[in-house]
């Protein structure tokens, strides 16, 4: 994915990617995900299924720009509907993950004319405890603005599987093996994201729109997720209008690509309908 083509909407350049043909289908990155990955899970099915599927890297992750933080899901939102605007995508099927979702849920809110159907993955949940306080702890330590080393970052990534892959050496080393050679997240979009997700997580105003959203939704849930609980995700769907709740068994926040295949015949059945 080299010379991705670029979006310059006021202070931010979004980079972006389009891949297949037919009607379109936008996946939304989660915080500090870069888009390329969800290349390596939905993108190949999505286009085997007849959608033409835009990722791009929300501002704060390179290659798209980083302005000054703070930024906020609103800001996030508003990006994603610049670039749906510029491509001339008038009515969309969204999808988004942990961070990304909340995106998607907020253009499912606000926008409903612009989205057929939203699917809201390890995202749609009242924010739990431990949610606010290792993203307070993430945003602080970007406050610092210090250098952390590599095996700091995958093992933050790390911390998202459950405690019996954590208890496999092979399985933790294989994914040390991916993950501590990656580019180290500078500022300011590691503090400008952390800083919306503590604001989002924070904010209960949010979850009374869940029962005007207008537009079908697909909530997605994984079952050892700690950031968005099951039982959590389970309360808001049933606060969405006429929304299909899921849940992936023996996954953890991470289960967009650990069990692709799955959820990605879930995106697929769900869009189908909508």
């Amino acid at each position: 994915m080299t010379c991705m083509p670029e979006l310059t909407i006021d202070d931010v350049t979004l980079a972006y990617d389009l891949v297949g043909d037919g009607e379109p289908v936008v996946l939304v990155a989660g915080c500090g995900q870069p888009a390329m990955a969800w290349h390596l899970s939905l993108v190949p099915a999505l286009v085997a299924a007849g959608y033409r599927v835009l990722t791009f890297d929300n501002r704060g992750v390179a290659p798209s720009s980083s302005p000054p933080a703070p930024y906020s899901i609103d800001d996030l939102a508003a990006d994603t509907l610049g670039l749906l605007d510029h491509l001339g995508m008038e009515s969309v099927r969204i999808a988004g993950h942990s961070m990304g979702g909340w995106v998607a849920e907020t253009l499912a809110l606000r926008h409903p004319g612009r989205v057929r159907g939203a699917a809201l993955m390890g995202s749609c949940n009242v924010g739990t405890a431990w949610e606010k306080a290792i993203t307070t702890v993430e945003r602080d330590l970007a406050r610092l603005d210090h250098a952390m080393p590599p095996l700091y970052w995958a093992t933050e990534t790390l911390r998202y599987l459950p405690n019996r892959d954590l208890q496999d050496d092979s399985v933790v080393e294989t994914w040390l093996m991916l993950l501590e050679n990656q580019p180290v997240w500078p500022n300011p979009g590691r503090l400008g994201q952390y800083q919306a997700c503590l604001d989002w997580s924070n904010d209960l105003d949010r979850t009374r729109g869940w029962p005007t959203i207008g537009v079908p939704c697909l909530v997605m849930a994984f079952e050892h997720d700690v950031d968005s609980p099951p039982a959590r995700a389970r309360e808001a769907a049933a606060l969405i209008p006429g929304a299909r709740f899921v849940e992936i068994p023996d996954a953890s926040h991470l289960g967009i690509f650990t069990q692709g295949p799955e959820v990605a015949a879930l995106l697929v059945e769900f869009f189908t309908g909508v």
